[in-house]
């Protein structure tokens, strides 16, 4: 039984099923996504969890090396926008272009977070020793 971190089983596996190159999305609780992309839903109510924490927890578990988000978030949501240009060094796409890439993920991990375009998209890397 894990002593820490990320506890959910169905997300757990799917991140250890990553490999390089291979594209998933942590997302709010509205961004589209193709009926063909899997989603692990682990929103349990509106603004629960938020967007940040389930992106900071995943960081703890993976590698990645590069990260992709919508630029209307600057506008739309600061603290989002903050979180994907500081801390993720994001580049932000059309808001089109970035919803047509959501469709070429692994899987989609879906928040409660309730303010809009707080959805980024990653590329897994390799942790080389």
């Amino acid at each position: 039984m894990r002593t820490g971190g990320l506890i959910h089983a169905e997300l757990m596996s799917a991140l250890v099923a990553l490999r390089h190159t291979d594209t998933f999305a942590v997302s709010d609780s509205g961004l589209p996504v193709p009926p063909s992309v899997p989603v692990i839903d682990l929103g349990i109510t509106y603004g629960m969890p938020r967007f940040a924490p389930v992106v900071e927890l995943i960081l703890d578990e993976i590698a990645v090396e590069a990260a992709w988000g919508s630029a209307d978030v600057v506008t739309a949501n600061p603290e989002a926008a903050d979180l994907l240009t500081n801390r993720l060094k994001a580049e932000l796409l059309d808001h089109e272009e970035f919803k047509q890439r959501i469709g070429r993920c692994r899987f989609v991990v879906r928040t409660g977070e309730a303010r809009p375009y707080a959805n980024v998209l990653f590329r897994a890397g390799v942790p080389w020793l």
